[in-house]
Order: structure tokens, then sequence, then C-alpha cells
């Protein structure tokens, strides 16, 4: 017998948070699912830590050889058994009540996606900001707002991939997540999916993101990063004529120029100042 829910943790070398982030699943009041954790072939130890937690929903996997952060999502959410999937990186928290709200949301008809507001968190846990996400996409969306949210606004602004719920055979209908917009993968996946159905966000926080200095976001670069983004916009255009217009694409641009800008100033006067 399956369950309803699958939480999944894809996880490489995440020995710093990996326990945290498990407490924070194993605490919901939802009480039916498991915990899919994927180690891709770490080396600090994150396997032996996870096998340390006595909980029976646990089921660790490990790959054999590191494989490509797109792959190993891709594998996490393959080896889930439930209906409904959630994917929490190795460093992020839920909350509590995630599981029990946004189930209950996937109920309803024509809904695809669930997202939620989050809180987010430095290394030490130390609250950064809060009720972050989300502008213009709470409550109940329909396909062409939400994949115009999307496009208009960049991956940070909208929800990390632990605020999402979505359904396990409309993930393997879509492909699963594509390495194509690295950055923006998670939102691109979720547009795919909200191209079939509604959007529904959340309008208080259900998951904290952790501004790391050990993840990998943290090392790419903001070219490589913005580089995504414009990607994603274009190729939203292209996939989906009918819910993305061309005004939608420039709006989305000059949001990534705007952020580069500020950026490069940010840069320029951090350079100066040590001159």
């Amino acid at each position: 017998m399956g369950v309803p829910v699958s939480v999944c943790v894809p996880a490489y070398n995440a020995a710093r948070t990996i326990t945290e982030t498990l407490a924070s699943i194993r605490a919901q009041t939802f009480s039916d699912f498991e915990i899919v954790v994927v180690d891709n072939a770490s080396t600090d130890g994150t396997g032996d830590l996870v096998r340390a937690v006595d909980d029976e929903r646990i089921r660790l996997h490990t790959n054999d050889t590191v494989l490509p952060m797109v792959e190993n999502w891709n594998r996490a959410v393959r080896c889930a058994g439930g209906e409904l999937v959630k994917l929490v990186c190795a460093d992020d928290l839920i909350t509590p009540d995630c599981l029990s709200v946004q189930v209950e949301t996937l109920g309803e008809p024509g809904i695809a996606v669930a997202g939620a507001k989050f809180d987010v968190i430095d290394d030490a846990g130390a609250v950064l900001a809060t009720a972050r996400g989300l502008a213009g996409l709470e409550g109940r969306r329909s396909s062409r707002a939400a994949l115009r949210a999307f496009v208009r606004r960049l991956p940070d602004d909208l929800c990390p991939t632990a605020a999402f719920l979505f359904r396990r055979r409309e993930f393997a209908a879509a492909g699963g997540f594509r390495g194509d917009f690295f950055y923006a993968m998670d939102i691109d996946l979720v547009a795919q999916l909200c191209s079939r159905g509604a959007f529904y966000g959340h309008d208080r926080p259900l998951a904290v993101s952790r501004a790391s200095m050990f993840n990998h976001s943290s090392s790419t670069s903001t070219l490589s990063k913005f580089s995504d983004v414009v990607r994603f916009n274009h190729a939203a255009r292209r996939d989906y004529r009918d819910l993305v217009a061309p005004m939608d694409v420039l709006a989305g641009d000059l949001v990534v120029l705007r952020q580069a800008v500020v950026r490069l100033g940010v840069r320029v006067t951090g350079l100066v100042g040590r001159s």
C-alpha cells in the first residue's frame, strides 16, 4: 500500500543541515507520508546522519557516483511512491502545517500546483526575511495568470522548491526537471504543470529557504543565473504562446536587466571603496 505524499530530499554533502531539514519534515501535523532521501554520493557523512534518524518513514537511496543536480532531483522524485510530491532541498525547511494545508488544496478540482510564501534564514538559523514571495499569486490563479507571473518575476521572488506541492503523475508526464534553465529549473517545471491547470498560492509562510554560503546557488555566477532566467522567459513564450504574451517576456527581461544593473552598481561601489 502506497502513501498519499512523498517528501523528497536530494542531498549532496549536506551534513551541516540534513538533520534539521529532516526534523522539520518529521514534525508535520499531516501523518501519512514518506520521506525519500537520495544521497548523491556524499563524502561528508550525510548518509550516516540520515541512517541515524530513527523513523520508519525515511527511505534512503545512495548513488554510486555523483550525478548532476538535475538528475539527482529527478531521481529523488522517481523514487517516490506518493501520489503527491514535495521536493525539499537538504538545507531548507518546511513548517509543521505545510503538508496538511497543501494536501487539502491539491484536493480541489483543477489545481495543478500549490505554492506558498516563505521565510529566509542564514546558515546559523537567524531570520533574514519573513513572508516573502508570491506577489500577485495569492489564492487561486489561472494558468495564464500563473505563467505570466513566472515570466515577469525572478525565481527568488516566487517560491523556493520546498514551497511547492504537485502530483507525481503530472511530473512524469512533463518529463521532470529540465537542465536547460538551471537556475530556473524548478519554476520551469511548475510552469509546465501550470500550463495544464491552476496555481494556488498560500499567503502565509509554509517553507523556509536558507540563504547559505555553502549551497550551489551561492557558487553560481550572477551572469549565469540571469542568463538562465532570460532563456526561460523566451522558452516560455515559445512553449505557451496562448498563455504568455510578448509583453510578458519584455517585462521579465527588463526585471533581469534592472537587477543586473543593481548588482553591477554594488560591485563597482565595493571596488571603489577598496581602492
